[in-house]
Order: structure tokens, then C-alpha cells, then sequence
């Protein structure tokens, strides 16, 4: 049984920083028709615990709860008559309790397309709209999705660049819903230090004192930004040895990532009143400790690649695989966007065993490499 990864559908062209993760509508349709002409079955994650070698069956999961998963994703697989598995960050659903228009509304003459609006986060009514329709299933992603530093190495200064957005989550987690919508670059202080950071369920986090990171703002507006980075750091950690900073404890760590894996189980059972028995690892960030605490937390399976589990402890705990699925093809330089309709289908080809389609994806993707050098 094939279990594919997605997360946004309809926002490739939107003004987004992470448009490169989503599938335009014309793939995705197309990929829904495949899978239905083809006699595939898309199942929930339940059942790939009873028949994970069926070669038949696919289980579709979207990560993070975007707000286009209501908007196009839902109407799409329910009017070919296929399932997916959501799965969502608390942290991440926003307040409102309105159900915001979609694809249905299109097709029922209520509302243009043009005026559709997919930017954003699932509400707890569209989620439970979803939910009890069916056609989907929706689980646990964490409570989080959160960036940590984890050692003292600085890497980098904050000025508001789009790849470090998370800095703003940490400084005000309330307006986190609403990231995509809004400008969140001045939440965090510009001349703040990045240090070498990852996955919230992976990392030992470093707490840097904050008198150091005043130090380093402070100099930062000073010298009225930064001309030479890599001076700046070098005085940045010669400062550091003077006020350096710490690591969070055994039973600090220990509490995070149970409030990460508990807290988010707990709350989507109490909101959709319904089972939550699989944990998805945000960007496939998680070790021992966070295994073993979804074991404690009853999760039955989690997604994670065969490669980052092998010398990990996973009795107790069934580990899903799972193929990305695009509508880009990411060279060192930048991200593609492929036009070709049947390109998700292609795709799905590759990860299911077609010789042919592997070696045309390969070939292209040589190409475009080559080509980045001459742009």
C-alpha cells in the first residue's frame, strides 16, 4: 500500500513563501481521475494497519491543515469519491467559526472562483465539517510545528527573511494561524541571532540568555543594520563566551515534548470527538525520546522514512513511509514548477515502480539542474 505525502493544493501560484508545496488544481484533478480510472481505493490510515501490502490501496495524507484543503482538496476527492487524512497543528487552527467558501460553492453558482480565498489554516468547523463527512480523517501533526535552537553556534542574523518565519511564531504564538495573511516580520526583533536550530521533536533546545540577545540587537541597530555578516557574528561569539547561555534539562525536554505529542491527541479527540492513533512528525523531525513518548501517548503508527528510524527503537509503534507529491521538481537553486497535467500522475508512477517514469523524472530534473547554471 502506497501512502503519499501532500500538503496544499490551488496556492502554487499564490504570494507565498512556501508556494513549492503545493499541487495545482489541474494536477491534483488529474491524479484523482488516474487513481479512479485505475481501480486504486485511497483507505485511511486504520486500515493500512490491516492490509499494508495491498498494492491497490493508497492512503492520501495533507500535511499542517491549510485552509485550501477545505477550499479545493475536500470538494475534489469527495466528488471522485476518495478519502484523504488531514493532519493538524493546534497551535494552528485559528479562532473563527465561520465555514469559509468552496469549490461546492463554485459548482453551485453561490460564489466565483476568482473569489475564493485559500490562504490560511482550517478552523475547528471546517475540520469537523470534514470529519464527519468521511471523506476525511484528521490527525495529529503535534501541537506545534516549531523551530528550536539546538547548540551555540550562530549561523545567521535576523532581518526578516522568510525562511526563519518561525522566529515570530516563538515571539508571538498566538498570531501563528495567521502567518500566511500577514506580515509577521517585525514580530521578532531584526538583529536577533539565529543559531543552528531544527525540528521541535528532535532537538535538545539551547535557550541563549537574554542579555546576549539584547547585546546583539542592540549592536545590530547601532551600526543601523549589518554590512559584513561574517564580522558581526565573529564579535557576536566572542560575546557569547561572556554571556552564554543554557540547555533546557532532562525533565524540561521530557514535558515539551509531551505537551508536542499529548496535548495535540487530547485536543483533537475533545474537538471532533473521534480517535487520534497517528502521529505525523513535522518535517520528519523526531528521536528516541519522542518515539517513546508517542508510545506513552497511545499513538498507534507514525510516518516516518525507513532510513531515520533504522538504528531507533520502534517496537510498539508501527512506522508508516511515505512519497511526496508535487507539482515542482526543487534543484539546489530553485524551485520548478512543472505545467504538464499529468505531471502528479508521472510522478505517482515513479514512486509506485515505473521504470519509465523514474528515469524521465531524473532526466528532466538533470536538465533543469544544468540549466540553473546558464540563470
Amino acid at each position: 500500500m502506497k501512502t503519499l505525502m501532500l500538503h496544499s493544493i490551488g496556492c502554487e501560484k499564490e504570494n507565498w513563501y512556501r508556494k513549492w508545496l503545493s499541487i495545482s488544481i489541474i494536477h491534483f484533478e488529474n491524479f484523482c481521475k488516474y487513481l479512479v480510472d485505475n481501480n486504486y481505493e485511497t483507505v485511511f490510515l486504520d486500515s493500512w494497519e490491516k492490509d499494508s501490502n495491498s498494492k491497490k490501496k493508497i492512503v492520501l495524507t495533507f500535511d499542517d491543515g491549510y485552509l485550501d484543503n477545505w477550499v479545493y482538496a475536500f470538494p475534489i476527492l469527495k466528488k471522485y469519491g476518495l478519502k484523504g487524512t488531514i493532519f493538524v497543528n493546534p497551535e494552528f487552527i485559528p479562532d473563527g467559526t465561520e465555514i469559509r467558501p468552496n469549490l461546492e460553492d463554485v459548482w453551485n453558482n453561490k460564489i466565483k472562483k476568482s473569489k475564493l480565498q485559500p490562504l490560511g489554516f482550517l478552523n475547528w468547523v471546517e475540520l469537523n465539517a470534514m470529519q464527519s463527512s468521511g471523506v476525511i480523517d484528521i490527525q495529529s501533526h503535534s501541537m506545534s510545528h516549531n523551530f528550536y535552537s539546538y547548540s551555540n553556534k550562530i549561523t545567521d542574523i535576523y532581518t526578516g527573511q522568510p525562511k526563519y518565519n518561525w522566529l515570530p511564531w516563538l515571539s508571538q504564538p498566538k498570531r501563528k494561524p495567521y502567518y500566511i495573511n500577514e506580515d509577521q516580520s517585525k514580530f521578532a526583533e531584526h538583529g536577533t541571532p539565529i543559531f543552528e536550530y531544527d525540528r521541535a521533536l528532535k532537538v535538545r533546545k539551547y535557550i541563549p540568555n537574554e542579555k546576549f540577545i539584547e547585546y546583539s540587537i542592540n549592536e545590530y541597530s547601532k551600526a543601523g543594520g549589518v554590512t559584513n555578516k561574517k564580522d558581526f557574528i565573529k564579535k557576536l561569539n566572542k560575546k557569547l563566551n561572556e554571556i552564554p547561555g543554557q540547555f533546557e534539562s532532562d525533565e524540561d525536554m521530557r514535558d515539551r515534548y509531551t505537551y508536542e505529542l499529548l496535548e495535540s491527541k487530547r485536543i483533537i479527540q475533545q474537538k471532533l470527538n473521534k480517535p487520534v492513533d497517528f502521529i505525523c512528525w513535522p518535517g520528519g523531525g523526531f528521536n528516541q525520546l519522542s518515539i517513546d513518548i508517542a508510545k506513552e501517548a497511545g499513538y498507534k503508527a507514525m510516518t516516518a522514512s525507513t532510513k531515520k528510524v533504522k538504528f531507533l527503537n520502534t517496537v510498539g509503534i508501527q512506522n508508516i513511509s511515505r512519497n511526496a507529491m508535487t507539482s515542482f521538481i526543487q534543484t539546489p537553486k530553485r524551485d520548478h514548477f512543472i505545467k504538464n497535467p499529468q505531471f502528479l500522475v508521472n510522478l505517482f508512477k515513479y514512486h509506485d515502480g515505473n521504470s519509465i517514469s523514474k528515469y524521465k523524472y531524473r532526466f528532466r530534473k538533470l536538465i533543469l539542474i544544468i540549466l540553473d547554471k546558464f540563470h
